[in-house]
């Protein structure tokens, strides 16, 4: 018997009618215009109550391994304050409060007899320079003292050593960054520690015992942060701690120079010189206030109130006419007169 010739397309099985409703039916599930028919309605509320139900469980969770991880963090930054507190904190506080005395109403000038100007020179030592507005509260020196730098009074009042350009060598943001016995200095690069020791280092190196840094952490929403800032910790008490501790403890003096705003206001900003406040003060004449303590009794040896106001006269065949730089050599010149001042006033002659 022949068998029937299959046709050339596929046969359709079942009635015509019932498959297109089926087809119609199933795009309708697939585009979300009708339930699935067997499932009851609760099934989805239950599920999606589970998921949100998961994601809190989750955040509680997570958000308490945060809590104590920050916990022993803070553990250890209590732990850092009992051991190497005592070593830096009351030098902290009896500066700012020689500063805060400096910068109130003024009782006059005053050289202690036989100050040794020599010796003050020469002997390790810490220098602080602030805006004289700067200098009203603890909370403002501390922030005034991250812009103190080396300037002219540094270089024409104390011997400085034979030593490369500090803003020259190895870029660091921490101690940890440079080689053994270099300091990453207050030009954020790696080298000798400056002489005079700029109290600057000493503050950056306290921020991490600040409550500043304490509200820091506590603001941290993830685990990377808070990793960050324990890594931070170690790093500055492995390191600026120690040996801002060490230069603190052999100090012999601490010198403050307090600059007065001009009795005309701060001068006004020079285009594209980047000048801070201080460093506008510090351009054009100005009085100022200089103190210099014995730190081995405590006992202020001079006083000082004079004019940092000095004359820069440019020479040679090639003036400089950039005005960040003749504003930069402005500043050493009126810094260096007032170092004159007071060494004149301690007894060494200008020569």
């Amino acid at each position: 018997m022949a068998t029937p010739r299959r046709e050339a397309g596929a046969r359709e099985r079942g009635l015509p009618s019932v498959n297109q409703a089926k087809a119609e039916q199933r795009r309708a599930v697939v585009f979300g215009r009708v339930r699935l028919s067997g499932v009851p309605p609760h099934f989805w509320l239950w599920s999606l109550t589970g998921i949100g139900l998961f994601f809190v469980v989750y955040w509680r969770i997570a958000e308490g391994h945060l809590e104590s991880t920050k916990a022993q963090v803070m553990a250890k930054q209590r732990a850092v304050a009992r051991t190497i507190g005592p070593s830096i904190l009351p030098f902290r506080d009896k500066v700012e409060r020689w500063a805060t005395e400096l910068a109130g109403p003024y009782p006059g000038d005053h050289v202690e007899p036989g100050a040794p100007y020599e010796q003050i020179r020469q002997s390790p030592g810490v220098y602080l320079r602030l805006r004289l507005a700067n200098a009203k509260t603890a909370k403002d020196i501390r922030k005034a003292a991250r812009v103190s730098l080396h300037d002219g009074f540094t270089s024409c009042m104390f011997l400085q050593k034979e030593a490369a350009d500090p803003t020259q060598g190895p870029p660091c943001r921490t101690t940890s960054q440079c080689s053994p016995g270099k300091l990453c200095n207050e030009w954020n690069v790696c080298g000798d520690a400056p002489i005079p020791y700029n109290m600057r280092l000493a503050y950056r190196t306290l921020r991490v015992l600040s409550n500043e840094w304490t509200d820091e952490l506590h603001a941290t929403t993830n685990e990377l942060a808070v990793s960050a800032y324990e890594r931070d910790l170690d790093s500055v008490t492995r390191y600026d701690v120690r040996i801002a501790a060490e230069i603190l403890a052999r100090s012999k003096y601490f010198t403050l120079v307090l600059d007065e705003d001009p009795a005309e206001g701060l001068p006004k900003e020079l285009p594209d010189a980047g000048e801070s406040p201080e460093e506008r003060v510090q351009r054009v004449g100005h009085p100022a206030r200089v103190g210099i303590w014995d730190l081995t009794n405590d006992k202020q040896l001079l006083r000082l109130r004079s004019n940092a106001a000095g004359r820069f006269v440019p020479m040679g065949q090639r003036v400089i006419r950039d005005p960040a730089i003749v504003a930069a050599q402005e500043r050493q010149v009126n810094g260096c007169q007032l170092a004159l001042e007071v060494r004149s006033a301690l007894g060494q002659e200008e020569h």
